[in-house]
């Protein structure tokens, strides 16, 4: 019958054609070597079931991709010229051990490659015979493993959820500081002093911030992909290439790119203007509410204003730190001085949570410092309304605490992760891309995660994404 085959095989293919022999990979188990006699492979989608009555046909609800099960009927064998190993006796020993040892390994299938598998209960089953003699035959039956993520079936979107608390946090912070400022002021002269005072240093590091923080690469990261501009933008992620799938975002190739980055740039200069002509307004309120009312509405502007959402998270959390330089001998003018930056911090805090519902983290590293920089932002702003006993303000914060960490739990563990790769020698971003990923279109991707000093000279040490 092989004969048979190898003759038909002979005559319908050319003498030149690809010979699929020469692309087998060596099989091996958890570093055990063994020859393959045959495999089978079973894939497909997980598909549930709906049936109703009087009708037909069923409803077929797609679930994802159903377990990957590798049946590999192999051999043991004593002297082996295809690999080197010990007895078939010690060779049968290590096998047993690996497929016991109670977790996953990397099995090499001769066509499919590299896999991490689990091995499945009676999934080794060894055959000894006389008539074998030195050739111990066995069935390993195992099943694709992957990473300890469980599906995420929460409903709401965070950030509309993050949106609502903050205006419920902005709200009651107003209302709690208007009425506690009335409450402790003794004269409503000395009272606009203190806050106008707090209020204008407040307003110099606001554009201080913006003007250190912003950029026009920063204004134009999420308008042009990686190949026109993404490569060489500040920040962790630029252009429009996924760092968790390493899909591009292809846009149509438009001939206004020049009157398209003169209204960003003109958009972004007027956002800027109007946060300064309105932080200049402070010194010029004549009342509480009036300073209340400018104060959220340059928080507003910056949280609306054009630019990444990462940039906006570093410009409001070093505004939520915001310290009072003055000191006051009075005890009702350091009352009042506190109060003040209690609105400021909390509207701060609570400003950069619905930023960072709107940040999407490269890979689940990234989720883990974004969420930890807004928790301490947040727990900062929790302290002090702790201090001035504001028990509402701080329940509210710490509502809002909790839907940042759900929020970025979800992004993070639907990100890749990163692993620590060295590579024998220096090689292009194509080249190392084409051997990570078997694809050399993920070079931008790999070089805005490592950085190098030239995408054709890729460092031989380096943290990338697993796939």
């Amino acid at each position: 019958m092989a004969l048979i085959k190898s003759a038909i095989s002979s005559l319908l293919t050319e003498q030149n054609a690809w010979q699929w022999s020469e692309h087998l990979r060596p099989a091996s188990f958890s570093g055990v070597p063994f020859g393959v006699l045959a495999g089978e492979s079973v894939f497909g989608r997980r598909q549930a079931i709906h049936e109703y009555p009087y009708r037909e046909q069923a409803w077929l609800e797609d679930m994802g991709r159903s377990t990957r099960r590798i049946t590999i009927k192999g051999f043991l064998i004593h002297d082996s010229r295809v690999y080197n190993a010990p007895d078939v006796m010690t060779q049968r020993n290590n096998l047993v051990a690996v497929c016991e040892a109670g977790k996953t390994g990397s099995l090499m299938h001769p066509t499919l490659g590299d896999m991490t598998v689990c091995v499945t209960e009676s999934g080794l089953r060894i055959h000894e015979s006389v008539e074998n003699g030195r050739i111990f035959e066995f069935e390993l039956v195992v099943i694709e493993s992957g990473l300890k993520v469980f599906a995420i079936t929460e409903n709401e979107n965070a950030n509309v959820i993050q949106r609502q608390n903050y205006l419920a946090i902005s709200t009651v912070t107003a209302a709690k500081f208007i009425a506690a400022i009335k409450g402790e002021m003794r004269s409503l002269t000395q009272a606009l002093k203190v806050l106008k005072q707090t209020a204008s240093f407040w307003a110099n590091q606001v554009n201080s911030t913006l003007n250190e923080a912003s950029n026009i690469s920063d204004v134009l990261k999420s308008t042009f992909g990686s190949q026109q501009y993404g490569r060489y933008q500040k920040g962790t992620i630029g252009g429009l290439v996924s760092g968790a799938t390493g899909y591009r975002i292809e846009r149509d190739m438009i001939d206004n790119d020049a009157q398209l980055i003169n209204k960003i740039r003109l958009s972004a200069i007027i956002e800027r203007e109007k946060i300064t002509s309105t932080s200049t307004a402070l010194s010029q309120t004549t009342n509480i509410e009036q300073l209340t009312s400018t104060i959220q509405s340059i928080f507003n502007l910056i949280i609306n204003m054009t630019g990444s959402d990462d940039r906006k998270m570093q410009i409001l959390g070093v505004l939520s730190f915001f310290e009072n330089p003055h000191y006051y001998l009075g005890e009702s003018e350091n009352r009042l001085a506190k109060l003040t930056d209690l609105l400021l911090i909390v509207l701060a805090a609570s400003a950069m949570a619905i930023v960072s519902g709107s940040v999407i983290p490269t890979n689940s590293h990234e989720a883990a410092s974004q969420q930890k920089q807004a928790c301490q932002v947040l727990d900062n702003a929790m302290l002090h309304a702790g201090d001035l006993a504001q028990d509402d303000i701080y329940l509210l914060l710490l509502n809002i605490r909790q839907q940042v960490v759900d929020y970025f739990v979800q992004m993070g563990s639907e990100r890749g992760r990163l692993a620590q790769y060295q590579l024998p020698d220096v090689f292009p971003a194509l080249t190392v891309a084409n051997r990570l990923y078997q694809d050399a279109r993920r070079s931008d991707e790999l070089v805005m995660e490592v950085s190098p000093q030239h995408p054709a000279f890729m460092p031989a040490r380096f943290k990338a994404l697993t796939k």
